[in-house]
């Protein structure tokens, strides 16, 4: 090796280190808040604290502050992952080289042989009984119709998608057990076999899409009222970029963004949200929430415990409670068409009692509406039965 050689590969060597090193220290001194990646905070430097120096203090970290305890250290180093320069990039670089090895998943996602589509992995409830047992109780409380569904997981509508054996799908189990497990007091609506198509769900989310949303609101409206309401106008298209949780999670920087639209038109509902409590106007759908990574948000501006959609159309019409994850927010405009009320309660922000709240407010009939994945692991079921 020549001197020359030598010191060029020195020169480059100490360039990579320091230059790389000074960049890193760069991003530490401007760290960033949030990942629009990750779809998450991220975390920030934290503040070392020394606390007293007693003998005991220092054994056990009670008096030691954080930076003998050993929790400053952990946090530091959480602050440089977190902000480590072209994160995002590794993150996809990682993804795609778990691709070219062959393998068929990345962090709990698997990637579809259409190598557009991820399906996060479906985790069904050891404790399936219990679950559906709350909404038996429900139906014994309340004396109105009580209906029950359970939304599919992607993975079992778009089964062809999925790599050869993959073990971490929803096979219909867990519906076939939920029927066998309501009571008499109980309709249950089967949405298993009610979807189909391309389009029916976001290929970067676990949502399904406006579309299945309205072939859901279709199995829905005719098990609850025996008629549907037909659409006579197409959809609008409102977002070509969006990235979803499955996406967030999976990294993979070779799917391309999915679609959004909206369908009834703005106006035709009246949309009371409650995000902190009292009564506010929100708009059906949000167009602001489509300049964030959640976009999804759109549909009733995102999780709030309360919104009632009411129809000026339908003067003196039933009242409709629904007791509902994310997936009922794309869902509600459509329901929102046959009701003269639709209220959305979220159990993880509301210790309301049912029961009581169906009486105040001359509910007529109630539907608990879950995918199959959150209901298989909220753990706020148990309100059902307050």
């Amino acid at each position: 090796m020549s001197k020359k050689y030598a010191a060029f590969i020195t020169v480059l060597f100490c360039a990579f280190i320091f230059g790389f090193g000074g960049w890193l220290i760069w991003d530490m001194a401007h760290p960033k808040d949030f990942s629009e990646q990750e779809n998450r905070y991220l975390a920030q430097m934290p503040e070392p604290k020394i606390g007293r120096l007693e003998f005991p203090g220092l054994m056990n970290g009670t008096n030691g502050g954080n930076f003998f305890s050993g929790e400053f250290m952990e946090d530091f180093e959480d602050f440089v992952t977190d902000q480590f320069p072209l994160r995002d990039e590794w993150i996809h670089l990682k993804a795609g080289s778990e691709r070219l090895l062959g393998k068929k998943e990345n962090n709990g996602v698997y990637f579809g042989t259409d190598n557009q589509t991820l399906f996060a992995f479906f985790n069904p409830a050891a404790d399936l009984d219990k679950r559906v047992s709350y909404v038996n109780r429900l139906a014994d409380n309340v004396d109105v119709p009580v209906y029950f569904s359970l939304v599919p997981d992607k993975s079992y509508v778009w089964a062809d998608r999925l790599p050869a054996n993959a073990p971490n799908v929803d096979d219909g189990s867990t519906n076939r057990a939920a029927q066998l497990l309501v009571n008499d007091n109980i309709n249950y609506v089967n949405l298993y076999d009610r979807l189909s198509g391309d389009d029916v769900f976001y290929r970067t989310d676990h949502h399904w899409t406006t579309m299945g949303a309205y072939q859901g609101y279709m199995a829905l409206a005719d098990g609850m009222n025996g008629s549907v309401t037909v659409l006579d106008y197409e959809p609008t298209k409102v977002s070509d970029s969006f990235y979803g949780t499955t996406w967030s999670s999976a990294g993979a920087g070779w799917v391309k963004p999915d679609e959004i639209y909206t369908w009834v038109p703005e106006g035709a509902l009246q949309v009371t949200g409650y995000p902190e409590g009292k009564p506010v106007d929100v708009p059906m759908y949000d167009l602001s929430r489509l300049e964030v990574k959640d976009k999804y948000s759109m549909f009733l501006g995102g999780n709030q415990p309360l919104c009632i959609l009411r129809n000026p159309l339908v003067e003196g019409g039933k009242k409709l409670l629904v007791v509902r994850d994310s997936y009922s927010d794309s869902l509600a405009p459509f329901l929102g068409l046959d009701y003269g009320e639709v209220h959305l309660w979220d159990l993880r922000y509301n210790n309301m009692s049912l029961k009581q709240y169906v009486a105040d407010n001359g509910i007529d009939q109630v539907l608990v509406l879950y995918s199959a994945s959150n209901f298989s692991s909220d753990n706020n079921l148990f309100k059902l039965g307050m």
